[in-house]
């Protein structure tokens, strides 16, 4: 039996890591916000099944921030989830961002300039632009669609 390096694997660890590190040091702990942080990753089925998700979940108000990490492609997606009744709701955070008229770098930007620290870099645009222009974005009071 030989046991084989999964790259993979290891993009999906370093994805969760990232944003897992970068969300503490913009907001501080999960438990103090009464968030829930959760990743998954790896060996599921599907078309989506290697993907890497990292979720940031309001429980209260049903709202979630989700990231995805294509390994196979390299495509990124970041999302605002809202639950409605009935289903859910999906905003694209780039979209969402343009529309509010937030002055941030375009997303294109920050993985270019990433490098071997793409991940973090990724992590901190998106944690950085909510940090300065919307914290309360998994709030019920915050308004996407204004």
């Amino acid at each position: 039996m030989s046991f084989g390096f999964d790259p993979n694997q290891n993009l999906q660890n370093d994805f969760a890591e990232a944003f897992y590190s970068e969300f503490k040091e913009f907001f501080g702990e999960e438990t103090d916000l009464g968030y829930e942080l959760y990743f998954l990753g790896g060996a599921e089925s599907g078309p989506k099944g290697s993907w890497a998700t990292f979720t940031i979940r309001n429980p209260f108000s049903s709202r979630a921030l989700v990231f995805r990490y294509d390994p196979t492609s390299g495509s990124f997606y970041a999302m605002l989830k809202i639950q409605v009744l009935p289903g859910e709701e999906d905003w694209d955070l780039d979209s969402l961002f343009r529309r509010k008229g937030y002055p941030v770098s375009e997303f294109g930007d920050s993985q270019t300039a990433g490098g071997e620290w793409i991940f973090h870099s990724v992590a901190r645009h998106y944690f950085g632009t909510i940090f300065r222009f919307c914290p309360r974005i998994l709030e019920p009071d915050f308004l996407p669609e204004e």
